[in-house]
C-alpha cells in the first residue's frame, strides 16, 4: 500500500533496514540513483517498528538477518500494513522464517541491475 502523495511528483519512499552500515550506505547510494527517496538506513527491530509506524513509506528494503535476530517480525507486520517489500540477504532459503521466505528477494552480493527490477516489481501494485 502506497501511502505518498505522487500528484506532485514525489519521490517513492524506500525504507532500508540494514546492520551493516557499508551495505546500508551502498544500498542508499543505488536507490538515489534510480530516483528514490530513502528513509533510513535503520538497524534495529524497534527502530524499525517505531518507522513503520509514523513515516509515510511506500516498500522497504529488509535485511533477513538484524544482529542475529531475524527480521521476521518485521515482515509479518509490513504484510499485515499490505507494504510492499524486498528481502536481502546472504542466505538464501537456508533458515529464512516463512514470512521472509514467500517475499521477493535480492541476494547479497548484488548490483543495481539486481536490485532496481526486483524493487520496481515490488512496487507495481503500488503505481
Amino acid at each position: 500500500m502506497s501511502s505518498v502523495d505522487r500528484s506532485a511528483g514525489a519521490k517513492l519512499r524506500i525504507l532500508i533496514v540494514e546492520d551493516e552500515y557499508l551495505v546500508a550506505d551502498y544500498i542508499t547510494m543505488i536507490l538515489e540513483d534510480l530516483g528514490y527517496e530513502v528513509v533510513g538506513p535503520l538497524p534495529t527491530i524497534p527502530e524499525v517498528m517505531e518507522a513503520i509506524a509514523s513515516e509515510k513509506l511506500d516498500a522497504v528494503l529488509l535485511d533477513a538477518n538484524l544482529g542475529g535476530a531475524s527480521s521476521a517480525p518485521i515482515a509479518a507486520e509490513l504484510a499485515t500494513r499490505r507494504l510492499p517489500f524486498v528481502v536481502v540477504t546472504g542466505y538464501g532459503d537456508l533458515g529464512l522464517a516463512s514470512t521472509l521466505q514467500s517475499a521477493p528477494r535480492v541476494n547479497k552480493p548484488f548490483t543495481p541491475t539486481d536490485l532496481g527490477p526486483i524493487l520496481a516489481k515490488a512496487l507495481a501494485p503500488c503505481e
